[in-house]
């Protein structure tokens, strides 16, 4: 076995060693004795009762077939049993042409647990696939950085999150060897499984104004080729969706209304959960302050480096998370619900952690500790000046594990010592529980945090 199949090998026993260690803490904090003499004292969970929601001190929910398709999570399902049909509750149904059906379409192949099981595998291939392409010397260290993450959660879930990034992998795996066919394979995949192409579109564009900008030159083939698959997936989506109602094409961007998603200037900052909010804090942060930022300091830094075919995803992934941002917030009308699931779950987030993994000692040691400081003081002046979320409880535990994973990734790459891999174990360890904790959220149907 050469040495590329070993790393693969060993990057798919880690996904599995994962996905094991997931599903026994779950298991063991379903039993009573566990739960209170470990974690009652400070972890609460949520009890829903005839929709009245409370904290309660009392093990994990455990977990029936039915449990699988609820939330979000109803409308795929719906739509795999029945497609675009407007059943008896007219409204209610018209909401899931907001759904693209490819998710669904592979949901028929699959049980609920099986459903979730290939979610979980998708996202293990997609992130290994992700490392091969921009830091194929680091795939075990990409995906174990990206393993620590409390983020997970949603690819455990009948949710599109794991098929869209495996789509988007696949076309750049195609990209990184000058292959259309699997390039335009994948971003088609990726067009009919989630309401993107505005975003993608949008993104590509301005990415190829930046280095027209930055480097005095434009490929618009590129472009063209970028932007193909995506206009006509989406087409084909719309013109598949009128054939089961007589409004208009774009009834899948008019259904999002239902979630409150409408053009308007945000007054406040607010979420649906406590533990959603620390997480989005966190993404509003990363991904729209710094990665504006970051775009600038590139734009204008005096000593330029050639865009290669490489960079330019980079440029587009932060490019593409800005506007994610910017979208959320003048869509949602300032709240913040599902930022994260947008951005960090997203396969652009990756491809820029993934992207630094290569190359990130070119900046020097005290830029970094500059950089942190000023990332936290953001934080946590953001978090003081917004009073929906100012105490400090278990609930912010996603925050303050997203801040120890950026301090971690960065000091793995400044630093090499093997106390370091002892804080790796911790924060994955308690990033493990706080996964599981939201998991049972989700299924005791608590607050709605994704």
């Amino acid at each position: 076995m050469n040495k590329k199949n070993k790393t693969f090998l060993y990057a798919l026993l880690i996904g599995f060693f994962y996905l094991i260690t997931f599903t026994f803490t779950y298991k063991a904090l379903e039993n009573q004795t566990i739960y209170d003499k470990i974690f009652s004292s400070f972890m609460p969970t949520y009890e829903n009762k005839n929709g009245e929601i409370n904290l309660v001190k009392k093990p994990f929910t455990k977990i029936t077939d039915a449990d699988y398709t609820i939330m979000d999570a109803s409308h795929y399902s719906y739509i795999k049993d029945n497609s675009y049909k407007i059943g008896d509750d007219v409204e209610e149904t018209k909401y899931n042409f907001a759904f693209f059906p490819l998710f669904p379409i592979v949901w028929k192949f699959f049980s609920n647990l099986g459903i979730v099981t290939l979610n979980y595998f998708l996202f293990i291939a997609s992130i290994i696939i992700l490392a091969y392409v921009f830091c194929s010397e680091s795939i075990n260290k990409a995906l174990l950085i990206a393993l620590t993450l409390p983020t997970l959660t949603v690819f455990l879930l009948p949710y599109t999150e794991s098929l869209f990034m495996f789509s988007i992998s696949i076309g750049l795996l195609g990209f990184k060897r000058k292959n259309n066919y699997l390039l335009l394979t994948g971003f088609f995949l990726a067009s009919i499984t989630r309401p993107v192409f505005l975003l993608f579109i949008a993104s590509a564009i301005a990415t190829s104004i930046y280095i027209l900008i930055r480097d005095k030159k434009i490929d618009i083939k590129q472009l063209i080729i970028l932007c193909i698959p995506f206009i006509i997936g989406t087409v084909m989506v719309g013109l598949y969706q009128q054939t089961y109602h007589n409004d208009s094409f774009f009834t899948f961007i008019s259904a999002q209304k239902h979630w409150g998603t409408y053009f308007r200037l945000p007054e406040t900052i607010n979420d649906w959960s406590n533990e959603g909010y620390g997480m989005n804090v966190w993404a509003l942060i990363f991904c729209f302050v710094f990665g504006i930022g970051l775009l600038l300091f590139n734009l204008f830094k005096r000593v330029k480096e050639e865009v290669d075919d490489l960079k330019y995803w980079y440029y587009f992934s932060w490019i593409y998370l800005v506007a994610t941002c910017v979208y959320v917030l003048l869509f949602q009308g300032g709240c913040l619900h599902s930022l994260y699931r947008y951005t960090l779950c997203s396969p652009f987030f990756f491809i820029i952690l993934f992207s630094h993994l290569k190359d990130f000692n070119i900046i020097p040691v005290k830029y970094s500790i500059s950089l942190v400081i000023a990332f936290f003081i953001g934080l946590f002046l953001f978090l003081k000046m917004v009073s929906y979320s100012s105490n400090w409880d278990f609930s912010k535990l996603g925050f303050i594990l997203l801040s120890c994973v950026f301090l971690l990734y960065i000091a793995f790459q400044k630093f090499k010592t093997n106390y370091l891999y002892i804080a790796y174990s911790l924060i994955l360890a308690v990033s493990i529980v706080w996964n599981c904790y939201l998991y049972n959220m989700f299924f005791c149907r608590g607050w709605i945090f994704l």
